[in-house]
């Protein structure tokens, strides 16, 4: 077992056992019928908020730019995505949701939402605190997630800046 693993005390054979809930997870989501990908589900859920720089997207999926930009070309040839010039900057497009996305989105996250409630369910039941205690630890996850991204990005941002200065 790794050392981040060991330093951060979690006992190895739990954290194993987690990764394989995950992937099972995962595997459920999958076997879903939403008419999109689950990365295609996760870059028009990015996008959603905002217009957004494929090198941003790029970072926040953790995928290279030409992975990225191969979901955008299906999505944009599909009518879910579309591109768009920054108006700052003319040399940066960025990807903008479209209304046929938005209702993609909507739709794909209440079949998803509907396959795990019942299985969200049954694991709350076996939980002190129940419903509220499962997305809790959602949550923190999602806390979690966001700031390995944020560190991540930083030090990404700080060698492009190292390197432009050499």
């Amino acid at each position: 077992m790794s050392e981040s693993n060991q330093l951060s005390g979690l006992p190895a054979e739990r954290v194993v056992d987690a990764v394989q809930v995950l992937v099972r997870l995962r595997r459920s989501l999958e076997r879903v019928e939403t008419g999109l990908s689950l990365p295609q589900y996760q870059l028009l859920s990015m996008v959603r908020g905002g217009g957004e720089r494929s090198a941003r997207l790029a970072d926040k999926l953790a995928v290279r730019k030409p992975t990225l930009t191969a979901a955008a070309d299906a999505l944009v040839a599909a009518g879910l995505l579309e591109r768009e010039a920054d108006p700052g900057d003319r040399r940066v497009v960025r990807v903008r949701i479209t209304e046929a996305g938005l209702a993609a989105v909507r739709s794909a996250e209440e079949q998803l939402a509907a396959a795990l409630a019942p299985l969200f369910g049954d694991a709350a039941a076996h939980l002190d605190g129940g419903g509220e205690a499962l997305l809790d630890c959602f949550d923190a996850l999602d806390g979690a997630l966001n700031r390995r991204f944020a560190e991540h990005r930083a030090r990404h941002l700080a060698a492009a800046e190292a390197t432009r200065a050499e």
